[in-house]
Order: structure tokens, then C-alpha cells, then sequence
């Protein structure tokens, strides 16, 4: 699996209307699941979510941008189970 740093992933044009605190919190996000097994990671990811502004919002492609880099090391079954829980949750 492909291995990409945070600095690289933000490249995404999706994540050029993101302001510098949001990115900052997203590279550390991303650093603290390098790593992880699915199970470790989706705790962190639910706290991440939850510390996030209730005001904030994210266009449809800075959500796919943010879900693919997390997800880049995950397997299909894997990925799949995620997107499931994440879209019960509404997210």
C-alpha cells in the first residue's frame, strides 16, 4: 500500500479552501493514525470529528480528499466497513 506523507496529501486542491488551523489539525489527525490498525483508528477519528468547530463543514470533495487519505493503507473490506459506520453515523 501507498505510504504519503501529510504535506503531500494536502496538496489535494480539495483542501485549498481549508484555513491553516483545520489543515494543521488534519496533518496531526493523519500522524497519529500512521501505524494503526482499523479498530485503533476509528476512535480517533470519531474524537477528531467531535473536536471539530460545530459551525464547520466540509464540501463533499474535502470529506472524499480527508476519507482517502486516512483510508490509503486500509483494505477494501476495510474501507468499505468505515464508510459504512461513517455513513450511519451521517458523516
Amino acid at each position: 500500500m501507498e505510504n504519503r506523507s501529510a504535506d503531500t496529501i494536502l496538496n489535494d486542491k480539495a483542501f485549498d479552501c481549508m484555513d491553516k488551523n483545520t489543515k494543521e489539525a488534519f496533518k496531526r489527525l493523519y500522524g497519529s493514525l500512521q501505524g494503526r490498525s482499523q479498530q485503533e483508528s476509528l476512535p480517533i477519528i470519531m474524537s477528531f470529528l467531535r473536536s471539530m468547530p460545530r459551525n464547520m463543514s466540509f464540501t463533499p470533495d474535502q470529506k472524499r480528499a480527508m476519507l482517502n487519505a486516512l483510508l490509503v493503507n486500509s483494505s477494501e473490506a476495510e474501507r468499505n466497513r468505515i464508510m459504512d459506520i461513517l455513513k450511519l453515523m451521517g458523516i
